[in-house]
């Protein structure tokens, strides 16, 4: 452009001017330059790896059940496992007409690799399945012949695809359809043709072999997490011993027909089979979205934190280029000059942070997805996959949100710039002046308690008048929020309570005290994202402690018998335990409906024993309830029965009888604790269910340790592996805590990274106060104090801060996992349990956070000791 027209449009002038000297500033400011940066990519990259979780899982279970077959409501099920779905009744079923029933069985087996050390001509298997495998047999043929398929998607749509893919194994070489991630996890480290099956042997003397998988092709399809698909016939060459495990209806719901159609199906159906509806999308959707509304709240409050350091890294960034700024108003650069190129640096900045935040989150996502998976199919019974994720989509949520957050951090520091800008004067005296104590302006009422008081009440508003979640989050943060208020209000005469406690021998430590409480009011962000983080460190640990302490002691007593076995095959085992002269407790299942609702009815013995063993949220007298109960007068039900519908001790409720099915009423004597589990339950008696109606799966077993042996053998003689199915008790309880300590992974990793960032945020705050702390510690170290015991009573002012934080966070931490026990998790799973306080818990917290400070802020405090005194003096010169 000609110089002329430069000389027209100053504001271009300018702009290339400061844009000039800024780059040039970039030197004296690294740090807080790599500061801004990694906070923005931990934000980002913790933000897009919960979002594409949560938008995986949620495609995953949205088609799970239909296994890729398109208009498929229901499906024709066994009604008593002693008498399991066969082939002859699936020929018969489609001798009457029924074409639109197709066959599927599955089987769970681990996957193996062949493995031939060099040199060695012997093979040995490895498992290379963390988790099992899903192998899934589809009657492709009748899927082809059936007409329901005519409402397929289009022609060149992703699921199209998937479609003509499970229909072609009819006609292909033997194929097994599988999720990429899934085949990439298995051949990581060995080539498809080495990955074996073990095949079944009759018992565990039997040499083992190995069966070799047929080809595997991979398709991107959602739910396909960790399933083989072939045609049944494959999977029958695979697995000979196999029974069905059901034949899907495609029936298109939507069709004015449906309901007449359903009625005539379930007309032919014999008696030992039923048709039970799929769980749908929305329905496993309703069960899943507390998990992912719990885990996306985390990753904001690890992004909120993560703001506090924007803010604080911003100022070390102002502070450190504010003599080119005054330099820049000298020669007339306006002020909304100034501010608009340093917006559109932080523009810049956000933008590659959330490049490099969401590469991140993708590996992130990659890694934790297992886990997740593994939760998700563990506590709601869903079989979860890989998404589809739209990285533009992704994107534009990410930068959305950060940039929003990034512009709002800076408006604060901005503003105290426009501020020192305004007098245009480059005097430096000011930042030399002694900070002094005016402890009585400080101790008068503050706004910080009104602020307090408004968040206090909209949090109690919340709690006692809404029921959905993302509002009781909201009640969540303004917990959080008014005990910020509240240390921001408190600071000054908590700082100078522990003055008064410091004897007057100790001079030195007096005066750190002292300007800990200045300091207090110079570092409110920083402290506030510390309290965040150490509120929200401890309501969490407390609510997972108190978890796992009631499920412990409720495992520990509900796990009363010996050992447990747990079988779906068609064996009797009933009569196998009566060959080997056992007692065996065995647990019946239902399936009922009410008011629209699954509901669970369980069987569960009467012996003393089990009566000690069982754990009631609330119960009248104990020894009438049970007396009812052995008379099928009245049942127990789990909270999650009794929150649903408002139930409570002595309410009438009508379910259909176990073995009859007609409506009785029953009277509920008992509300029982049912920790972890998604459904809806009512326990009956033994005598009320019939082995010809009711299904069972589980065992109960009292027996010394000679009367198992004893019963492993005559299992083995029936051909049963008692190393699949029989447990002792201790090993079931050591499992299920394991399981139970496996899904808190992903929330204890969210902790430690929201104090490791409020601990980056006040080390940034306090390379900030440095210049403010120059004059103190210039004027103690000329006194005779070493640079050593200077730096570490600069420490102790920040430890003392911290540690007022810390206490004030533990109540609010205590609140924080109230709400979350019995309103959060209330509303989202319909169960509670006990709040346990451990204090030694809370000291190992406060005993983590101090040392993640001290690891953090020891850096920039060491680097300002090895300064020699003489470079202070010439400063303040």
């Amino acid at each position: 452009m000609h110089k002329s027209h430069i000389q027209r449009f100053p504001f271009f002038r300018q702009f290339g001017l400061f844009s000039g000297l800024l780059l040039r500033s970039y030197k004296n400011s690294k740090f807080g330059l790599f500061m801004l940066l990694a906070s923005l990519v931990i934000a980002a990259s913790g933000l897009s790896s919960v979002l594409i979780i949560n938008d995986s899982a949620k495609q995953s279970y949205s088609s799970d059940s239909t296994l890729l077959v398109p208009n498929v409501s229901y499906h024709v099920v066994a009604a008593n496992l002693n008498k399991p779905l066969t082939k002859q009744d699936y020929a018969r079923l489609r001798q009457l007409g029924l074409s639109n029933l197709i066959a599927v069985a599955r089987k769970r087996e681990h996957i193996y690799a062949v493995n031939s050390p060099r040199g060695s001509t012997e093979q040995t298997y490895l498992k290379i399945s963390k988790r099992a495998v899903d192998f899934t047999g589809i009657d492709t043929f009748a899927l082809i012949a059936n007409s329901g398929l005519e409402n397929m998607p289009r022609q060149g749509s992703t699921s199209s695809k998937t479609r003509a893919n499970l229909t072609g194994l009819s006609f292909s070489q033997p194929v097994g359809l599988l999720h990429p991630h899934l085949l990439a996890s298995l051949t990581k480290d060995f080539s498809p043709f080495q990955l074996r099956i073990e095949k079944p042997t009759l018992n565990d003397k039997s040499p083992k072999e190995y069966i070799t998988l047929p080809t595997l092709a991979p398709i991107e399809e959602a739910s396909l997490g960790n399933d083989i698909i072939m045609d049944i016939g494959l999977f029958i060459r695979l697995f000979p011993a196999s029974t069905l495990t059901g034949l899907l209806w495609i029936q298109d719901p939507d069709d004015a027909h449906f309901e007449k159609l359903k009625a005539d199906l379930e007309s032919k159906l014999p008696s030992h089979l039923r048709l039970q509806q799929l769980s749908s999308a929305n329905e496993q959707g309703e069960l899943t979205k507390s998990f992912h509304l719990n885990l996306l709240a985390m990753a904001l409050l690890m992004f909120v934190v993560c703001l506090f350091i924007v803010l604080n890294a911003v100022n070390l960034l102002i502070n450190s280029r504010m003599g080119w700024l005054k330099i820049c108003r000298q020669l007339g650069i306006p002020r909304s000059t100034i501010f608009l190129v340093q917006l559109i640096e932080i523009t810049l900045l956000t933008l590659l942070s959330v490049i490099l935040g969401i590469v991140l989150g993708l590996y992130l996502s990659n890694i934790v997805s297992p886990s997740v998976q593994a939760t998700l199919e563990g506590l709601y019974q869903v079989q979860v996959g890989f998404g589809r994720i739209s990285l533009l989509s992704l994107f534009l949520q990410v930068f959305g949100i950060s940039l929003i957050g990034s512009i709002g951090a800076v408006f604060i520091p901005f503003k105290q710039v426009d501020k020192s800008l305004a007098n245009n004067n480059n005097n430096s005296k000011a930042a030399a002046q002694p900070m002094t104590v005016k402890l009585n302006i400080l101790t008068r009422f503050s706004p910080f308690w009104l602020a307090a008081f408004i968040l206090a009440a909209c949090a109690i508003l919340l709690l006692l008048y809404s029921t959905q979640l993302w509002l009781l989050l909201m009640a969540t943060a303004c917990v959080i929020l008014s005990g910020c208020a509240v240390l921001l209000a408190n600071y000054p005469v908590a700082l100078k309570a522990l003055s008064y406690v410091i004897p007057d021998k100790f001079p030195l430590l007096q005066v750190s005290t002292q300007q800990s409480i200045v300091l207090s009011g110079k570092t409110k962000i920083a402290c506030c994202a510390f309290f965040i983080a150490a509120t929200s460190n401890i309501g969490m640990n407390l609510m997972v402690d108190s978890f796992r302490g009631a499920t412990v002691s409720w495992l520990d007593s509900r796990l009363a018998s010996d050992y447990y076995l747990y079988y779906q095959g068609d064996k009797d085992i009933s009569q196998v335990a009566a060959a080997a002269d056992i007692e065996i407790y065995q647990r019946f299942e239902n399936t009922v409906s009410y008011q629209g609702q699954k509901i669970q009815q369980f069987s569960y013995p009467t012996t003393e024993k089990l009566k000690q063993a069982m754990v009631f949220y609330q119960v009248g007298n104990e020894t009438k309830a049970w007396q009812a109960f052995a008379a099928n007068k009245a049942i127990f039900i789990n909270q999650q029965l009794a929150f649903y519908f408002g139930l409570a001790l002595g309410d009438k409720i009508q379910l259909p009888h176990p073995t009859t099915q007609q409506p009785t009423e029953y009277e509920i004597l008992g509300i029982i604790y049912d920790f972890g589990s998604p459904d809806k339950q009512a326990l009956l008696p033994i005598s009320a269910f019939s082995s010809a109606v009711s299904k069972s799966s589980m065992y109960a077993i009292e027996a010394n340790e000679k009367q198992i042996e004893r019963f492993k053998t005559v299992l083995e003689t029936v051909g049963i592996n008692h190393n699949d199915v029989l447990i002792k008790t201790d090993q079931l309880l050591a499992r299920s805590m394991q399981a139970f300590d496996n899904t808190f992974l992903i929330t204890d990793g969210l902790n430690i990274v929201t104090l490791l960032v409020a601990a980056l945020s006040l080390a940034c705050a306090i390379i900030v106060l440095m210049d403010d702390v120059r004059p103190q510690n210039m004027l103690i170290r000329s006194l005779g104090v070493s640079s050593l015991k200077t730096q570490l009573l600069a420490l102790l002012q920040y430890l003392l801060l911290c540690l007022v934080a810390l206490i004030f966070s533990t109540p609010f931490g205590i609140l924080l996992s109230w709400v979350l026990i019995f309103e959060i998790n209330y509303q989202a799973f319909q169960w509670t349990y006990p709040l346990q306080i451990d204090l030694l818990k809370i000291l190992q917290i406060y005993g983590v956070s101090l040392v993640v400070v001290i690891t953090v802020i020891t850096i920039p405090l060491l680097r300002a000791s090895k300064k020699p005194l003489i470079e202070d003096i010439r400063w303040l010169n």
